[in-house]
């Protein structure tokens, strides 16, 4: 796909400037009968230059190249009508080369509103840590909970506010499914239980998946959209969804231990090497954290729902992480397994790998 593109972008500028040629008289052009005026041939020149700018960009991966191409084709399409004659073929290019502007402007929009969404996420941050500023002694946790809080390194790093990290990984759709490549992005706030991620799934050739789920003061939401303009999953508003975010973040603080030290937390031990987490304020929020002899986080399970509305079920849902790595001085789970476990059936639907995790 991206060959296509800087191939078509090349070709139709340096097309373009033939115009330009044509109507300074340089050089012989006899498949293009009609005369162009030298206004018109600049403007066939600086419609080449667009392309050609908009090439370069792409080339850098800037977001703006879209904008420059866009303006091109605009410019270029008017040319075509103007010496229809001779450039009505063009108009082919102009369409091929709309899909791919379409889609880039459309993921630049769903960038800025994610940014949107970042911005309110991290919002109240100041008003949480005056108000909730008092965290649970590590002697009143169960003792495995506080050996992982002690032997991640967290607490090296004094007190987490924020932590944004990059992912990657592979999901599937059924059990029997394919499975798609994926890269992510989330940030999380630590001192209200919140957290944005956005993810672009390859679904098949240059097609792709944009996706979004968020938890901000304790309102859910998800979306999901084909190519960055096609929605095909738009959900909020139903405390459904809410609990089954608000479970996924409650497991998602193993990549930031000190967490557990909120009170909007609530800790229970069961065993030498397991305990319960709860929400304070929401007790259908509540999971199991399994840990191994060293304190590391192993899996966590809990029920949550699969999907959301009136029929959607409380189902058994767990995480595994199958490996650890140092991150500066922390230690964390860095590739996990993610299942739905059905009628007795496991469903393994997602792997993770953290690649980069950055904190305040």
């Amino acid at each position: 796909m991206k060959v296509v593109l800087v191939t078509l972008l090349c070709l139709h500028g340096l097309i373009h400037i033939m115009g330009f040629l044509k109507a300074f008289e340089i050089g012989r052009f006899p498949m293009m009968t009609e005369n162009i005026s030298r206004l018109h041939g600049l403007v066939w020149l600086f419609t080449a230059g667009l392309f050609m700018v908009s090439l370069v960009l792409y080339l850098i991966r800037s977001e703006s190249w879209s904008w420059v191409g866009l303006a091109g084709v605009i410019l270029s399409q008017i040319l075509i009508v103007i010496s229809w004659t001779d450039a009505k073929h063009g108009t082919w290019i102009n369409l091929l080369l709309l899909i791919p502007l379409i889609t880039a402007l459309s993921e630049m929009r769903f960038n800025s509103m994610t940014e949107c969404a970042v911005e309110q996420l991290y919002s109240t941050n100041e008003s949480i840590l005056d108000e909730n500023s008092e965290e649970a002694p590590l002697h009143e946790l169960p003792g495995i909970v506080t050996k992982w809080i002690d032997n991640s390194g967290i607490q090296d790093l004094g007190e987490i506010r924020k932590v944004h990290l990059r992912q990657k990984g592979q999901m599937r759709l059924t059990p029997d499914g394919r499975w798609m490549s994926f890269s992510a992005e989330q940030w999380f706030n630590s001192n209200e239980p919140g957290f944005v991620w956005k993810t672009k799934v390859d679904a098949f050739g240059p097609i792709f998946l944009s996706g979004r789920d968020q938890l901000i003061t304790e309102r859910a939401s998800m979306n999901i959209s084909l190519l960055s303009s096609i929605p095909v999953v738009s959900e909020s508003e139903d405390p459904k969804l809410t609990q089954a975010t608000m479970t996924r973040f409650l497991a998602e603080i193993c990549w930031f231990p000190s967490a557990a030290l909120h009170p909007y937390l609530v800790w229970e031990s069961i065993d030498e090497y397991t305990a319960r987490a709860t929400f304070r304020d929401h007790p259908e929020v509540s999971g199991v954290f399994h840990f191994d002899p060293h304190g590391q986080m192993v899996s966590f399970e809990a029920l949550r729902y699969r999907d959301s509305g009136e029929h959607a079920s409380l189902e058994p849902w767990s995480v595994r992480n199958t490996s650890f790595k140092q991150f500066g001085p922390v230690k964390l789970p860095n590739k996990s397994e993610v299942c739905w476990i059905t009628d007795e059936r496991e469903f393994h639907w997602l792997n993770l790998e953290i690649t980069e995790i950055d904190y305040n």
